[in-house]
């Protein structure tokens, strides 16, 4: 390789890992120390939490395996920001995070720093092929939290009384008077396939390339407030009917009539406060249940993984993206999203999250980072308003649990056509 050949990979290497660590700090420019202590529910984490885990994650697999002479910056970090990864040693419970007083943000914010001196020499030298895939996987890793210190941002100020803003925003939301439908037909039996091209990065749950047989569908537009208001007034919480037995249980046991920050009919919770629900824009913090339960009461179905996969393989990544500042989702019925199915929300699909057909995780410590979760979960896909638009890909699969409902999720609904 020339030199001038090596220097292009380092100078690109080197700008898109600390575009995306400077996008971290960027994301709590306008918190203050307090908001980012605070854990709401057990499976929201502290901000701060979020700023020392994506820095452990670099250090503990990527520095310290590969540079002689690394000096941890604390020995003490190992228990406190490993998040899951029972081969590394034992770790602080998720629902205990919100305990972390200690260490302080100044000491967290001088660890990512520390760390990301050791990232720029180790990038300045020759990288294998490993080394590559690790950095790729701590670029994805922290782009996964910055969706996630949204989320949990969302979460608790929503919980503080005085439901403070995230941000202030500007109506972003290009509208026309008339509106259009953002929906896909399929019109021909196909055999297409799904799986990512492992020319590229990619996480090991989106390998490998498979074939699925797709019959005529028609995927619609995403689900309005407004039509949510109209199942709600039609009795949609109320009917048995519509949901499964866990669902129904869920909804009756949590007192759940309305989706997650909605405050009543007109208002709702949004990261720039309380706004008027705006009817036209998906509905969203919406759990599986809701989704399956809005399905049946249309007498329609949510689509699988691979219809979803499909349409997105064949329309242009373009859409609402964490880049367009836009921060909630917003109509698609318009001229400039009109052939997109990116971002904006998750898209909930039927398919529980499992393993492909000869499906091989990654190896050593790293077969705990999707492989364990393999198990009582369903498939999001498309990426949403908080996603990096680098970050999505249409293989990219997404899983939360059915009852989550913190995660920017909506709906999209399927139809058979014959």
């Amino acid at each position: 390789m020339y030199d001038s050949e090596k220097k292009e990979i380092i100078n690109f290497t080197q700008k898109r890992i600390f575009k995306v660590r400077e996008k971290t700090l960027q994301l709590i420019s306008n918190l203050e120390p307090e908001d980012l202590v605070i854990q709401t529910e057990d499976y929201v984490s502290p901000i701060k939490w979020h700023l020392g885990h994506t820095t452990w994650f670099f250090e503990k697999f990527l520095l310290i395996p590969n540079l002689k002479n690394y000096e941890l910056f604390n020995k003490n970090f190992d228990y406190i920001f490993n998040s899951y990864y029972e081969s590394i040693g034992n770790f602080n419970p998720k629902s205990k995070r919100g305990n972390l007083s200690r260490p302080t943000l100044n000491e967290i914010l001088s660890y990512r720093q520390y760390v990301n001196s050791f990232l720029k020499k180790m990038i300045t030298n020759k990288l294998n092929l490993e080394q590559r895939f690790l950095i790729d996987l701590g670029i994805s890793h922290e782009e996964q939290h910055q969706e996630l210190i949204l989320m949990d941002i969302k979460n608790i100020f929503f919980n503080n009384p005085l439901k403070p803003k995230y941000i202030e925003l500007k109506n972003n939301n290009p509208r026309e008077k008339n509106k259009k439908e953002n929906s896909f037909y399929l019109k021909n039996k196909i055999v297409f396939d799904f799986g990512h091209n492992s020319k590229n990065f990619c996480y090991d749950n989106e390998l490998p390339k498979n074939t699925y047989t797709l019959e005529p569908f028609k995927l619609s537009s995403f689900i309005t407030n407004k039509e949510w208001k109209d199942f709600i007034d039609n009795g949609g919480y109320k009917n048995f009917r519509y949901w499964l037995s866990d669902g129904w249980d869920f909804i009756k046991k949590n007192k759940i009539d309305k989706p997650l920050y909605w405050l009543d009919r007109n208002n709702y919770f949004t990261l720039s406060g309380v706004k008027k629900i705006d009817n036209d824009a998906p509905v969203s913090h919406i759990s599986y249940y809701e989704a399956n339960a809005y399905a049946n009461y249309k007498k329609s179905r949510l689509p699988n993984e691979f219809e979803i996969e499909y349409v997105l393989k064949n329309t242009s990544k373009k859409g609402n993206f964490l880049e367009n500042n836009i921060y909630e989702q917003i109509s698609y019925d318009n001229d400039f999203y009109l052939d997109s199915f990116y971002g904006n929300l998750w898209i909930w699909s039927s398919s529980y999250y499992g393993p492909y057909k000869n499906y091989q995780p990654f190896n050593d410590k790293l077969i705990e980072y999707n492989s364990k979760f393999m198990c009582n979960q369903i498939v999001l896909k498309g990426g949403s308003f908080s996603t990096p638009q680098d970050h999505i890909r249409s293989s990219y699969r997404n899983f939360y649990y059915p009852w989550d409902r913190w995660q920017f999720s909506g709906l999209r609904l399927a139809q058979d056509l014959d």
